[in-house]
């Protein structure tokens, strides 16, 4: 009974309020719960962006460790393009200026392996057309040995040299055996090093003990190619300076990426010991393979060089167009394609 007063008393109470006040406190809790509602979708709104964000960040992250390499995307094929043009066109241009000046007073890297025109000698392609051929000048007819240092699987430029009558004398200790077989083929799994690493690290020696092994101490007019992702710094700073002279044909590939941006010394060291005895007739960029900075050197940092014996051979001025398209790969003709045009200022 004490329930049904009561609620009899609120009842009279609540009829005593005017209309106008009821209207309010009904629109009054109206608002108040509307904002409540705005407020509690923005927060829920927040949380669910947040939730996609962090999902979305496990799955690109899964989705890139799974691939391993992104660089297979087109995207950023097309990315490494634009950025290779930009490498090549500042590497090329550097030799550009090298050559319209004497090297000799040139205070940069660039004076070593500046091109010059070999009088009276054509410069040919050994191998074909892909990855693994190099330059040299039609030039054989005293060359009886060459030493190839670092092969891997694609030995056509060996092949060309052996055709010529030329015993190539193989060194790589990365392979079990060679793709296949020639009579001129003489192959050992040794890797080349400097005198530090020589004793210390397995299946490793110098040039200078590949060639007394040989028994090629005092032979002269030999072919000497390196192409060993990185260790030939070291290796070539060791080497005596008498040794290059027993060559009349160098072919380097020179790997920056090996080679420590703070110690730029090093490439001085052993371009300028090459340069000493021997001149660059050919420079060539290998692609996808970035850029290296030393001072003011912009360098591809896969970079292919071909050097004839200075005391044979008399040199002009390169008036070639860099880089040189009938001796670029199929593979880098894709990226050399837009570069060429370029340098046509060259001529």
């Amino acid at each position: 009974m004490k329930i049904n007063h009561l609620f009899k008393e609120k009842k009279k109470r609540y009829k005593k309020i005017p209309k106008e006040e009821k209207s309010f406190n009904y629109k009054r809790a109206v608002s108040k719960n509307k904002s409540k509602i705005i407020c509690y979708s923005f927060i829920l709104l927040l949380y669910t962006f947040m939730i996609i964000c962090i999902t979305s960040f496990i799955c690109l992250t899964y989705f890139v460790n799974k691939k391993g390499n992104s660089s297979e995307t087109i995207e950023t094929k097309i990315k490494i393009l634009k950025y290779l043009t930009n490498n090549d066109k500042a590497f090329y241009e550097g030799v550009k200026n090298c050559l319209e000046k004497d090297p000799d007073e040139q205070l940069c890297l660039y004076q070593f392996i500046c091109p010059k025109e070999v009088i009276n000698k054509k410069r040919i392609l050994m191998g074909n057309i892909y990855d693994g051929s190099y330059v040299l000048l039609d030039d054989f007819n005293d060359i009886k040995i060459a030493y190839s240092i670092g092969i891997g699987k694609k030995i056509q430029f060996d092949k060309a040299l052996a055709d010529k009558g030329i015993d190539v004398y193989m060194y790589d200790h990365t392979i079990e055996k060679l793709p296949y077989e020639n009579e001129k083929f003489h192959w050992k799994k040794i890797g080349i090093g400097n005198n530090a690493n020589v004793g210390r690290i397995p299946n490793i020696q110098t040039l200078t003990e590949m060639m007394k092994d040989n028994g090629h101490t005092n032979e002269k007019n030999m072919i000497l190619k390196i192409d060993v992702e990185g260790p030939e710094w070291k290796a070539l700073n060791d080497l005596p300076e008498e040794v290059f002279i027993q060559f009349k044909f160098i072919i380097m590939e020179f790997h920056f990426f090996k080679l420590y941006p703070e110690n730029p010394e090093l490439a001085y060291n052993v371009f300028k010991k090459i340069y000493k005895t021997h001149q660059a007739f050919y420079v060539h960029c290998c692609h996808l393979r970035g850029e290296k900075t030393f001072g003011n050197n912009r360098f591809c940092v896969c970079l292919e060089v071909s050097y004839a014996k200075r005391s044979e051979y008399s040199f002009t001025k390169d008036k070639s167009i860099y880089p040189i398209e009938e001796f670029t790969s199929i593979n880098n003709k894709i990226f050399n394609v837009n570069i060429l045009k370029l340098f046509d200022d060259y001529k």
